[in-house]
């Protein structure tokens, strides 16, 4: 009879094996948002760099709406093998087991932590256009119109919550837009379709840059070396206004050690090269590489700090 060490070394070494052999086909990477946006152009510069160390190709898939349910059964009717992975931001992580009574999938419970992947200030923003250049000139501009548009990523996202806590605090009329991600809500702010919109530092910086947009305030407890001109959402006299968005990947829960840390330990590599930190860098994110546990405590963290604001923001979705 095979003894219960030897046992649990043959399983140990085949789990290794696995580990070392992983992968040998292409991966997949699922994105809850549509192209254009900045979660899918970081998916698409991770995408590249990994499928350069990894030796396989990764495709990234466009699963956007449901406040990352679309994303997230993607995932989970996958095989728990790593050939599929997720990334996910922390509406979708974090917020939405709060946000949403009815949510289809819960981020402890179904996904397994990989890595952090970057960070980035929330900040608010308005077109090129709008006669509006500071917080109160935007909330003049509500009174006097009656109500203001505010656009969002999508349902139950951070831009969603921001706007949300942003009408309570500061009393306006605010309608809810969302959209099918930060594209195509950019899009329409930069049109003038809508009044305003929070979103990551790293989707206005470029829009700012350009001419197309005018960033009013830092949803951050201190201004951005990036924006040192734009004062924060507390010196705007909105100190509860904030929300420092973080994206990260995650596999399917039952995925084997020896895979997830293969995952991690490539992502961060990847984030960790100088052209990837660059790349995240002008666009305004900051690099977050983690372990799988670091990971794992965040979200953990972040959804007991935001059921909270949830809660007292009155926020809900169906």
């Amino acid at each position: 009879m095979i003894s219960r060490a030897l046992l649990l070394g043959l399983v140990l070494v085949a789990s290794q094996a696995f580990g070392q052999a992983f992968p040998n086909r292409p991966l997949r990477l699922v994105v809850p948002f549509p192209p254009g946006g900045p979660t899918d152009q970081v998916s698409r510069l991770l995408s590249q760099k990994l499928g350069e160390t990894l030796g396989q190709p990764i495709v990234v898939d466009n699963r956007p709406g449901g406040g990352a349910q679309i994303a997230a059964t993607a995932l989970l009717q996958s095989p728990a093998d790593g050939y599929t992975i997720l990334i996910g931001d922390i509406g979708a992580l974090a917020i939405n087991k709060s946000l949403y009574q009815n949510l289809s999938y819960d981020p402890q419970r179904d996904f397994r932590a990989v890595t952090n992947v970057m960070t980035a200030p929330m900040v608010l923003i308005v077109p090129a256009k709008s006669s509006a250049n500071s917080v109160a000139e935007l909330l003049d501009l509500a009174k006097r119109n009656g109500r203001l548009s505010y656009a969002s990523q999508g349902i139950g996202t951070g831009g969603h919550l921001l706007g949300e806590m942003f009408q309570k605090a500061s009393g306006a009329t605010l309608i809810h837009v969302p959209y099918k991600g930060g594209g195509p809500a950019m899009q329409d702010l930069i049109a003038g379709q809508v009044d305003l919109l929070f979103d990551a530092m790293g989707a206005a910086v470029p829009q700012a840059r350009g001419g197309k947009a005018k960033i009013l305030a830092v949803g951050d407890a201190k201004r951005s070396p990036r924006t040192p001109e734009v004062p924060t959402m507390a010196e705007a006299g909105f100190p509860d206004v904030q929300m420092v968005v973080w994206f990260g990947m995650v596999a399917h829960a039952k995925t084997p050690d020896a895979i997830i840390r293969r995952l991690n330990s490539e992502i961060v590599s990847a984030l960790n090269s100088p052209d990837v930190s660059k790349r995240l860098s002008d666009q305004g994110f900051d690099p977050a590489p983690s372990t799988p546990e670091a990971f794992d405590a965040l979200m953990r963290e972040e959804s007991v700090k935001w059921a909270a604001v949830v809660k007292a923001s009155g926020a809900r979705v169906d």
